[in-house]
């Protein structure tokens, strides 16, 4: 589960040194991307606007259309 995966990679940064950390945060970023690609998805499948999705995410309509709007 992502919600998993991405407390265990928070919880991988304590006591790690700054390179340790930053390699764990970088793979937060990916989790996180993927999450947020795979709620967009069902978002629109389940007919929220392009619009709402873009409220929810605190971008512009044309923000989130652009990045998920032909996936």
């Amino acid at each position: 589960m992502e919600v998993e995966r991405m407390k265990t990679l928070v919880g991988s940064m304590d006591g790690k040194g700054p390179a340790e950390a930053l390699q764990a945060v970088a793979e937060l970023h990916k989790e996180v991307g993927r999450a947020e690609a795979s709620l967009v998805r069902r978002a629109r499948q389940e007919g929220l606007s392009w619009e709402a999705i873009a409220l929810c995410l605190g971008v512009s309509k044309q923000a989130v259309h652009k990045k998920y709007g032909r996936q």
